[in-house]
């Protein structure tokens, strides 16, 4: 019996592992970006972002696209 219980809890928290970091990046987090002197967002550290089609990744000095940035412009100030 305590060894049913062992394997459901184990099942419990593998199936919910992947998920919980997944609801995390919903939002983008603010401090990986910083606006330069055009008002263009930059990544400042790699960052993962939740997109429509999955995750990005994103790395400091590639360019983001303008979705993201029109995120950015409304979450972040």
């Amino acid at each position: 019996m305590r060894l049913r219980g062992t394997y459901a809890l184990l099942g419990i928290l593998l199936t919910a592992g992947p998920i919980l970091p997944a609801a995390a990046q919903v939002a983008p987090p603010c401090a990986a970006f910083t606006r330069d002197g055009f008002g263009s967002w930059n990544a400042t550290t790699p960052v993962t972002v939740e997109a429509d089609n999955g995750f990005i990744d994103i790395m400091p000095g590639h360019a983001i696209n303008m979705r993201l940035a029109r995120i950015l412009d409304a979450q972040c100030r």
